[in-house]
């Protein structure tokens, strides 16, 4: 029974010390492609692939030479193309097991001659000196295998966009993963302003970077159904037009829609004096409020087809403006010139006439 009892402690012993099962298959690290398509990819994997062996270095951020000796590894290329390869435009990154990374453009991972010619090929090494990981304590490591041997910080500049500090911290150690990338597109603009000569477009985040207004706001429609109040956020329109040259004594504000409705508004309704209506809907000749270019009602992004851009009108006191003022799906703002009134010139006719002896009559002429 004793024996048993040892014969079985040592089996439970064993169990117990076997490695996860994620840890059995060795060292690996993750691909992941441009669709996501993720591919974990094991040292097995990589000794049956199409290998590349050679000499090299590189130098550090402090002009020294490092890591000289043999390297053996899989393009990079290679790799990528299992999970569906690189578009132009596109970039990888590199991540270490301590979530230090490198990022690179297509140009490094498939390489014209002339960038070939320099760098050499870019690889996924897994064994130096004949040693291999994990036992190589750098692990998977990004290595450039030019016909020199030597990857200097010149050589990491001729080839790399923009310009990196040095060649070495290329050479990512440790890699745990490789990413394609697909390039952001550029955020669009959603809003321009035109006075004169000036033209000034803006992105949703050059808005908001700007200083925001927020406060209470409602409309009353034509059919008298009140909306709001609601909570609005965005841009006073003092704000915006302050971006501006000096603007003249008197002007129209146009606002036009993303359908080309168009809203017009005068100087005193842009700087809040207008006519409105009491909380309860009752007329008044005049309250003030802050006309505001919208961007979140109630906290919530402008939905689709009101937005992203609104024109609302804000108050302390609750009152109401015209529903029509609260121009919605706003992409563009103008600012035209009143000119005052002219000041009329010429020959004003007296009502007194007075006669002539010859019998004609005239009016009495005043010039002014």
């Amino acid at each position: 029974m004793i024996i048993i009892l040892l014969a079985g402690g040592i089996m439970a012993g064993l169990v117990l010390l076997q490695p996860p099962p994620e840890e059995t298959e060795g060292p690996q690290f993750l691909l992941v492609g441009s669709d996501e398509t993720e591919l974990n990819v094991t040292l097995a994997d990589l000794l049956s692939m199409t290998s590349v062996t050679r000499n090299s270095s590189y130098q550090n951020s402090f002009g020294n030479i490092r890591g000289y000796g043999l390297y053996t590894g899989v393009k990079i290329s290679d790799l990528i193309d299992l999970v569906g390869g690189m578009a132009e435009g596109d970039s990888l990154k590199i991540t270490a097991s301590d979530d230090y990374s490198q990022t690179f453009e297509r140009g490094k991972v498939y390489p014209n001659q002339s960038i070939w010619d320099i760098q050499g090929d870019m690889v996924l090494a897994y064994e130096y000196n004949n040693t291999i990981v994990p036992d190589y304590e750098e692990g998977f490591r990004i290595a450039f295998l030019p016909e020199d041997e030597y990857y200097s910080n010149a050589d990491a500049n001729a080839t790399t966009e923009p310009d990196p500090s040095a060649a070495g911290p290329q050479w990512v150690s440790n890699v745990v993963k490789i990413e394609v990338i697909e390039p952001t597109p550029p955020e669009p603009e959603i809003l321009v302003i035109n006075y004169e000569e000036t033209s000034l477009s803006f992105t949703m985040s050059e808005l908001m970077e700007l200083p925001s207004t927020s406060g209470e706001g409602g409309y009353r429609r034509s059919s008298g159904t009140k909306s709001g109040p609601f909570n609005i956020k965005g841009v006073a329109f003092s704000e915006l037009l302050d971006l501006l040259p000096p603007l003249p004594e008197n002007y129209t504000l146009i606002a036009r829609a993303g359908d080309d409705w168009v809203t017009e508004y005068s100087k005193a309704m842009v700087e809040g004096n207008l006519s409105g209506y009491t909380p309860t809907g009752d007329p008044l000749e005049s309250i003030n409020s802050t006309m505001v270019l919208a961007y979140e009602i109630d906290g919530s992004p402008i939905p689709e087809g009101d937005g992203p851009l609104r024109i609302t009108f804000i108050n302390e006191d609750g009152n109401l403006t015209d529903g029509f003022l609260w121009a919605k799906y706003v992409v563009n703002i103008t600012i035209v010139d009143v000119p005052p009134p002219p000041i009329l010139s010429g020959v004003l006719f007296s009502n007194s006439i007075r006669a002539i002896n010859s019998g004609f009559y005239f009016a009495e002429v005043k010039y002014f």
